[in-house]
C-alpha cells in the first residue's frame, strides 16, 4: 500500500509557492506560512493524540485497518550531514517497544544500508540522530510492526545546493567528514540534487521490499510473536490501569479514553464499585488491562516517563536528549489514572466510546446560575456565552472558590444556559439569592494571535485550540502591528511560542532555525523597533500582551529592571530539558490561577525561567531542585525559587510572561484554564456585588467593541 503523501494540501502549498519564485532570487525560499494548515513540521508528532485529521485517517483507514508488518516512512533532514539515514536507531528505547521488533529493525535497516552502499552511494548513516523514545514518532512501534525510517538530506524545495566539503556538520552518532563503523563512506560535498535524494530512497524502497518478499514468512512470524509477547506481558506488569470515575474534567477524561480506543486499547467500565491494590472504586470507573496485543501502547501513555543518563563517554557529559522525553497523558490532562500491579476482578463491561455530558438544573425565578471553572469546558462555554452577549461575572470573594462564574438573572438567559449545557460537558447550578462581594466582571476579550512570516507552529496549534472550541481572534502580522492603534482593536496581544529574534527581526522566512534562500522583502524584518514601540503603546493604554515560552525572552532579559530569564546565558550542558513534565506551586486565588490546583503539571520545552524583582509579580513558581513529574531533566539547581508565570506592569495594562507551554501540541490541558484566565483577565474590571453599577445592561456600543475577534 503507498500513501503518496499524508499532507497532500501542504504539499500543493509548497509547490505553488515554489513555482511562483522560480527563476527569482527567492527560487527556494521556504514558504512564510506553515505547510501543514494548524502544524507545519508538527503533523509528525501527533501519532499518540490524534489531533489532526490527518493523523486520524491514517490511523484508522491505513494502519489499524491493514496492520502492516512493515511500514516503510520517507523524511527529509538537514542538507549538511548524511546524505541518507536509516534504523538502528540510537539510545535509549522505549522499553515497551518489544526487543524482537527492534532487533527486526536494525537487521532490516542495516540491511538496506548495504544494499544502497552496493550502489555505489555514499553518505549512508545508520545508529544516528534518531532515537526509538516517543510514540509521538512510533505509533505503529507499539502495534507490531517495524517502522523503517529514511531521513535524505535537503535541497532548497527542489532547487539543487552546493555544500563545500567544509560545511559539512557533525550530530549524534556521527561527523559527516569522517569515517566511522555506522557511516563508513562519508559523501565529500558537492552539488546535491532533488533527483539524489530520489535516487537513495528508491534504492530504499526497493530493498526493503525485496527482503519483505524474501522474508515474509519471519516477518508475519513475528508480528505474531511480538503481539504474543504483549499479551502474555513477558516484559512485566503491571496487570492494569484504573482511570476513576470521580474526575475533575470529564472532556479530558473522554478525550484520553477515546485516545486509548483509537490505539486500538481494549478498555472496560465497572458497572458495580470494586477493590483494586488496596482502593476502592465506584461504579463507571475505567479499566485497562495490559495483558492485551497493544497494552505497551497504552502503557507508554499512562504511565511516568524516566529518560535515562546516558553519557557521551564514560565519565563525561550527558548526551542530550534528540527530541520530547515525555508524554505522560494522565499528567498533561489532568487525570487521574492508577497502576495496579496486582491481577483483581471486578464486573465490567467493554467500551467503545466515552462521552462526557452536561447537565443544567434550572428552577424557577432563579437569580442566577453558578458555572465552576477547574474543567476547559466551564472555559468554553463561558466564552460562547460571552459571544451571545450575556453578563457574566467570576466571584474573587464569598464561600465559594475564586474564579467561579456567576451569570446573574437576564432576558434569555436560560436557554443560553441549556445550549452550552447541550454542548459542553458542564455542570450549571442556581445561584443563592442576595449573591454580594467582589468580582470581575467579564466581557469576551478581543483577542490577536501574532503570526510571524517565520512560521511557528506553536501559532499554529493556539489556532487550532481557538478554532476548535469557539474562541473568537485575528491574525496580526508585521505590518499589522506596526500600524499600531492596537488598543482600538484588541484588548490581548498573544505571542506564541517562538524565538525572541524570530519576532524582533524574521529569520528569512524559513521557519526557525532553517536556512536557505531568503523571502521576498515583505516577508522579512520581524516587527522591528516601530513594533515594539506600539506594543509599548498598547500596554500603556491599558493593553495586555500574553507571551508564550520561549517568547516571553522578549521581555524577560538581563537588563529588565523587573524580570530577568535566569537561564540567559547558562550553557546546555549545565542546564537543558527538551520537552518534559515539571511541578510548578501556582497561586490560585490569582485571577490567572483560578481553577487550578495548587500545584499544577506543566510542559517544559527549552522555556525561560524568571527571577522577579522590582513591581513583576510572581505567580507560579519551582519549590524544589528537581520538579520532575515525568522525561529528563539536567541543571534543576536553576529552578529552585524561581518563577514559571510572571505578570508585569506596564502603565495601565500588563504583560503576561509563561514559562512553559500552556497549549502544548493541544495535549497539555491541565494547563489551558490558566491560559485562557490570561486572555479573559484582559477583558475584566473588578466590581462589587448587589451594587446598582452591576445591573446596568451592557450598551450597544460595550457590545460592537467586544465582539471578539475579526
Amino acid at each position: 500500500m503507498l500513501v503518496p503523501s499524508l499532507n497532500p494540501d501542504g504539499q500543493q502549498l509548497v509547490v505553488d509557492w515554489y513555482k511562483k519564485y522560480l527563476g527569482t532570487p527567492y527560487e527556494g525560499a521556504s514558504p512564510v506560512v506553515l505547510w501543514h494548515h494548524y502544524t507545519g513540521h508538527d503533523d509528525n508528532r501527533d501519532w499518540y493524540a490524534f489531533t489532526l485529521v490527518e493523523t486520524q485517517l491514517t490511523v484508522d483507514k491505513v494502519i489499524n485497518a491493514w496492520r502492516p508488518q512493515i511500514l516503510y516512512d520517507l523524511h527529509q533532514m538537514g542538507s549538511n550531514g548524511p546524505r541518507i539515514y536509516l534504523p538502528p536507531w540510537v539510545d535509549p528505547i522505549d522499553p515497551n517497544i518489544d526487543p524482537l521488533l527492534v532487533s527486526s529493525m536494525n537487521a532490516l535497516g542495516t540491511n538496506t544500508a548495504l544494499e544502497i552502499a552496493e550502489t555505489g552511494k555514499q553518505g549512508v548513516l545508520t545508529n544516528g540522530i534518531y532515537d526509538l523514545w516517543s510514540p509521538a514518532r512510533h505509533y505503529m512501534a507499539y502495534h507490531g510492526t517495524l517502522r523503517v525510517l529514511t531521513e535524505s538530506a535537503s535541497v532548497n524545495i527542489a532547487t539543487p545546493i552546493e555544500i563545500p566539503y567544509e560545511k559539512l556538520d557533525r550530530g549524534i552518532g556521527y561527523n559527516a567528514k569522517l569515517s566511522a563503523t555506522n557511516f563508513p563512506d562519508p559523501w565529500k560535498g558537492g552539488t546535491w540534487h532533488l533527483g539524489d535524494i530520489v535516487a537513495y530512497q528508491l534504492d530504499a524502497f526497493f530493498s526493503i521490499a525485496r527482503n519483505a518478499a524474501n522474508n515474509r514468512e519471519r516477518y508475519l512470524n513475528d508480528f505474531y510473536q511480538i503481539n504474543k509477547h504483549a499479551v502474555e506481558q513477558k516484559y512485566g506488569g503491571p496487570y492494569a490501569y484504573i482511570i476513576p470515575t470521580e474526575q475533575v474534567d470529564s472532556a479530558a477524561t473522554a478525550r484520553l479514553i477515546n485516545i486509548l480506543r483509537r490505539g486500538l486499547v481494549e478498555i472496560q467500565q465497572a458497572t458495580a464499585a470494586f477493590d483494586a491494590g488496596g482502593h476502592h472504586y465506584a461504579a463507571g470507573s475505567y479499566v485497562v488491562p495490559l495483558a492485551q496485543p497493544y497494552g505497551p501502547f497504552a502503557k507508554t501513555l499512562l504511565e511516568v516517563q524516566n529518560y535515562p543518563n546516558i553519557e557521551q563517554y564514560p565519565g563525561g557529559p550527558l548526551r542530550r536528549p534528540y527530541d520530547v522525553t515525555a508524554q505522560t497523558l494522565p499528567l498533561l490532562f489532568g487525570v487521574d489514572a492508577v497502576a495496579v500491579q496486582e491481577r483483581f476482578s471486578a464486573r465490567i463491561v467493554p467500551v467503545t466510546e466515552a462521552r462526557a455530558t452536561g447537565h443544567f438544573d434550572r428552577i424557577a425565578k432563579a437569580p442566577g446560575y453558578l458555572l465552576a471553572d477547574n474543567a476547559n469546558s466551564d472555559y468554553y462555554a463561558l466564552f460562547a456565552l460571552l459571544k451571545e452577549h450575556v453578563q457574566a461575572y467570576r466571584l474573587t470573594s464569598g464561600n465559594y472558590e475564586k474564579g467561579t462564574i456567576y451569570i446573574p438573572q437576564q432576558p434569555g438567559v436560560e436557554a443560553r444556559l441549556a445550549a452550552v449545557a447541550a454542548k459542553f460537558p458542564v455542570e450549571i447550578k442556581p445561584a443563592p439569592k442576595g449573591l454580594s462581594g467582589s468580582a470581575l466582571q467579564v466581557t469576551l476579550p478581543r483577542i490577536a494571535l501574532y503570526q510571524s512570516w517565520s512560521p511557528s507552529m506553536d501559532e499554529g496549534w493556539t489556532r487550532w485550540i481557538f478554532d476548535q472550541n469557539g474562541i473568537p481572534y485575528t491574525r496580526l502580522v508585521d505590518d499589522d502591528l506596526r500600524k499600531g492603534d492596537l488598543n482600538s482593536r484588541f484588548d490581548v496581544i498573544v505571542f506564541p511560542d517562538q524565538q525572541p529574534s524570530g519576532i524582533l527581526h524574521g529569520s528569512g522566512g524559513g521557519g526557525e532555525g532553517s536556512g536557505g534562500p531568503k523571502p521576498p522583502p515583505e516577508f522579512r524584518g520581524g516587527i522591528g523597533e516601530m513594533g515594539v514601540a506600539k506594543l509599548s503603546e498598547f500596554t500603556e493604554h491599558g493593553g495586555t500582551i500574553v507571551s508564550l515560552n520561549k517568547s516571553s525572552e522578549v521581555y524577560a532579559r538581563k537588563d529588565s529592571a523587573d524580570v530577568t530569564n535566569v537561564l540567559e546565558g547558562v550553557a546546555a550542558k549545565d542546564f537543558y530539558i527538551p520537552g518534559s513534565i515539571l511541578q510548578i506551586a501556582i497561586d490560585n486565588t490569582n485571577p490567572l490561577g483560578f481553577g487550578s490546583k495548587p500545584e499544577v503539571p506543566v510542559f517544559f520545552e527549552q522555556s525561560p525561567v524568571f527571577k522577579v524583582t522590582g513591581s513583576a509579580q510572581s505567580i507560579a513558581t519551582y519549590t524544589t531542585d528537581h520538579p520532575l513529574l515525568s522525561g529528563w531533566l539536567l541543571g534543576g539547581q536553576y529552578l529552585r525559587g524561581a518563577s514559571a508565570l510572571v505578570e508585569l506592569k506596564q502603565g495601565q495594562g500588563r504583560v503576561i510572561l509563561f514559562g512553559f507551554r500552556p497549549q502544548y501540541r493541544a495535549q497539555s490541558e491541565v494547563t489551558y484554564k490558566i491560559f485562557y484566565n490570561a486572555l479573559l483577565y484582559s477583558s475584566s474590571k473588578s466590581v462589587s456585588l448587589g451594587t446598582s453599577s452591576t445591573q446596568i445592561r451592557t450598551s450597544a456600543a460595550e457590545v460592537t467593541s467586544h465582539k471578539g475577534g475579526e
